[in-house]
């Protein structure tokens, strides 16, 4: 029986890529390969002995540029390999494609367990606040005007204050990656993608 955990996370990697596929302005891929690239190591690492996983080949990803249109295209066919592969390891898995839920599966995810000393939460503090500056650094990146830009960060500094507060309101994390996906030239479902990792990775579902 597979890991609830992985299952959602492969589900959220494949729904992020077939979303990005519907968008018609130019998309780097860059954000969900990496996605990719984590849960195919993770299901590499959890069953070694697969030699069908072992198959699945990681993708690299490419930065999309009005200025080099071979690049939309690298990026496209990037998106493309994505869906296709988590396709095929819920096939492995023998996962239903259309939802990823797989009968008599516990839906309750992994407890994530945390060593608490001061060099591990040091660590972790550190590793979240690179992730922020990492989702910041795309939306510089991204095709916007530079309001909506503007607008897009101070979202997600929103959703970092939220989520640090000792009095986190998950249904405020919800809204705001809502309201991100709601941004254009595929960043949005980019950033979305992105705050709902964190979220899951600090204990909240904000998986739709």
């Amino acid at each position: 029986m597979v890991d609830s955990y992985l299952v959602r996370s492969l589900k959220r990697v494949h729904d992020q890529a077939a979303e990005m596929l519907e968008v018609k302005e130019p998309t780097s891929s860059e954000t969900v390969a990496e996605q990719f690239n984590q849960i195919l190591e993770d299901f590499l690492d959890e069953y070694p002995d697969n030699e069908r996983i072992h198959q699945i080949d990681p993708v690299e990803g490419t930065r999309a540029s009005l200025r080099r249109v071979q690049t939309v295209e690298a990026a496209n066919e990037d998106i493309r390999k994505i869906k296709l592969q988590t396709e095929q390891i819920a096939d492995i898995f023998d996962l239903d494609v259309a939802d990823f839920e797989q009968i008599d599966e516990v839906t309750e995810m992994r407890p994530i367990i945390i060593q608490q000393n001061t060099d591990v939460t040091q660590e972790t503090e550190v590793t979240q606040s690179q992730a922020y500056t990492q989702i910041i650094s795309q939306v510089d990146d991204a095709m916007l005007e530079d309001e909506e830009a503007e607008d897009l960060k101070d979202l997600i500094r929103e959703f970092k204050n939220e989520i640090e507060d000792a009095n986190t309101d998950e249904s405020r994390l919800r809204d705001l990656v809502g309201r991100a996906k709601q941004y254009g030239a595929g960043i949005g479902t980019q950033v979305g993608a992105k705050l709902t990792m964190e979220g899951l990775q600090a204990g909240y579902d904000l998986i739709p």
